[in-house]
């Protein structure tokens, strides 16, 4: 028994001294090891926060608070450009004036667009209609054998198709009824008249202005067609723009009806006399004889059945998942038209309010800090002689006109939907220069009512938050440029008070549990893990609490990241192999 005790005693005195020996080696090899730390506020900048993560931080340029910038209208034609650079104008001044005629033709134009999208959309649901009724190939009937067939008499002539009597005018104006087409060359636009159609001079120029093509198709009063004049707009000339009748340059004999060029006459096109394709009345079809009785030749009833299959030309044609997709497809198509329906009464709404006043006046009292002139017709956005080539480009590059006036200095940036409620006329923002870091507060003077289309801020967020344009006037403008570059960041009392948050990449924190933590640098340069609180996890971790810009935390992963291990200080953050900032 004492042998016993004896012996576990030494066993105890061995593996204590091998266990404390092992402790003492595993503290020698951390004293050799060292990890490098950095500031947290070498990471927790505006880039890491201001653009991913941080919903009260913004990005914009500083442009001029009281500017007024005028794009030109590319369907219209200047005429005259009123004043000059350097110019001091009044609210009210002329600035420039479009051509009046242009506008004319512009609304005559805009009423026939508006009339032929309206009848693509009644031939289009007329389409869906029909595309509706078809029979699927599914359920196709069996055609059944056929018996001995008997003898049929020979059935009786039958009529050529009538012709569908066709809408005729007398007047050809700029807002014209078009039977079809799309004013291509190989579409032109269908209208038909009568030997005693006239062609007005607005249609004339609408045509010049718009390049379509255009086929005036002459009729008889009994519908019997003539001839037809092919007006391609691209080729009229300045002397081709007058008023006449679509008699000119043919003669038509009273009593046969032949028609023969006028070689004393005026072409106002290109003469065709190629018939146009007859469209068959079935409503006006002749009655047929009677059938033969119907003994001599009666079918059974399953063929009965598939000649009544047979009344649309279409059933059986498609499979019900096709007919299904060609009904989604005239759908998108009914909706792609009400738009444009929509675009184009937005569009002759507009025309009609320029309709009397082709002008464009100065909305402000100011200084024409930038002219376009018009040579010849031709429209210069700027002079290029006092351009500089080597300067970068400016945001009123875009522009026919500026005019800018007192009022200092504004930003202009976006902000997303969800913080509108805290950025309303009067919010104070934070704003610093990209350049060289000059700050000012700025008051926020207007939101456009609109949203834009796109916006590349907060990715991280809700991707159905519209995005709106803010401006907001500099209080202290002096060391500010114009054009560049800002953070901007919103600064009421609740923010200042409340917004303690920073923004960490991920792979700087760790998971234990449900809990994060980091590893940082104490005051005896050793690493130690601090807890943090933290709140958004999107591309970037908001820490909430538990850290500040004055800590130094190193890369939590690899052998050597472990509390007690001496830390060199460094300004490089570590990115995991693959990965870049």
């Amino acid at each position: 028994m004492k042998k016993a005790i004896i012996l576990l005693l030494c066993l105890a005195v061995v593996g204590g001294g091998g266990f404390f020996g092992y402790k003492q080696y595993q503290k020698s090899r951390d004293e050799k090891r060292v990890v490098d730390v950095v500031p947290v506020g070498a990471m927790a900048s505006p880039y890491y926060g201001g653009y991913w993560g941080d919903e009260n931080s913004m990005y914009g340029a500083t442009s001029a608070a009281n500017a007024q910038r005028v794009q030109l209208d590319t369907e219209k034609l200047v005429k005259n450009v009123c004043v000059t650079k350097g110019q001091q104008v009044k609210k009210g001044d002329v600035i420039l004036e479009y051509d009046m005629t242009v506008v004319e033709l512009e609304l005559a134009q805009k009423e026939n667009d508006i009339q032929v999208i309206q009848q693509d959309i009644k031939m289009a649901n007329n389409k869906l209609a029909e595309i509706r009724n078809y029979q699927p190939s599914e359920n196709a009937p069996q055609e059944p054998d056929e018996p001995d067939e008997p003898d049929i008499p020979d059935e009786p002539d039958v009529p050529d198709d009538p012709v569908t009597p066709i809408e005729l005018t007398e007047e050809v104006p700029a807002a014209f009824h078009a039977e079809s087409g799309t004013g291509a060359p190989d579409d032109p636009i269908v209208i038909n008249c009568t030997p005693r159609a006239k062609v007005y001079l607005p249609f004339m120029q609408m045509a010049s202005a718009s390049k379509r093509c255009f086929e005036l198709r002459v009729y008889n009063d009994d519908f019997t067609f003539l001839y037809k004049w092919l007006i391609n707009g691209a080729d009229l000339k300045e002397e081709d723009l007058a008023e006449w009748v679509v008699t000119e340059g043919v003669t038509i004999d009273p009593e046969t009806g032949a028609v023969s060029i006028d070689t004393n006459g005026k072409m106002h096109g290109q003469l065709s006399f190629g018939a146009p394709p007859q469209i068959s009345l079935k409503d006006d079809m002749p009655e047929m004889p009677e059938d033969p009785p119907a003994e001599k030749y009666q079918m059974p009833d399953p063929g009965a059945f598939m000649d009544e299959a047979q009344n649309n030309s279409m059933d059986y044609r498609y499979s019900r998942a096709e007919i299904n997709s060609m009904i989604k497809e005239q759908e998108a198509r009914i909706k792609e038209l009400n738009i444009s329906l929509k675009e184009a009464q937005l569009k002759l709404e507009n025309a009609k309010k320029q309709k009397n006043d082709g002008r464009v006046l100065a909305e402000i009292d100011g200084i024409v800090k930038k002219i376009g002139s018009v040579t010849d017709g031709a429209v210069n956005p700027d002079d290029p002689s006092e351009k500089d080539p080597f300067a970068e480009p400016s945001e009123d590059d875009q522009y026919f006109a500026v005019i800018e006036g007192d009022g200092g200095m504004e930003v202009v940036c976006t902000v997303m939907e969800m913080n509108l409620p805290r950025v309303q006329p009067g919010t104070v923002l934070e704003v610093m220069s990209y350049s060289d870091g000059a700050s000012s507060e700025a008051v926020v003077t207007s939101i456009d009512p609109e949203p834009i289309s796109y916006n590349y801020q907060g990715w991280g967020s809700n991707p159905n938050n519209s995005s709106y344009r803010l401006h907001a006037k500099l209080q202290n403008s002096d060391n500010f440029m114009l054009g560049v570059g800002v953070s901007v960041t919103i600064a009421d009392e609740e923010t200042q008070e409340n917004n303690t948050s920073l923004y960490l990449p991920p792979h700087y924190l760790r998971r234990e549990g449900g809990d994060y933590y980091v590893l940082k640098a104490d005051e005896n340069d050793r690493l130690v893990k601090q807890y943090v609180s933290v709140g958004a996890t999107d591309y970037y971790v908001e820490v909430k609490g538990g850290l500040s810009m004055k800590d130094r935390i190193c890369f939590p992963y690899g052998p050597n990241a472990k509390e007690g291990v001496r830390t060199n200080d460094t300004d490089e953050p570590k990115m995991p192999e693959g990965m870049y900032y």
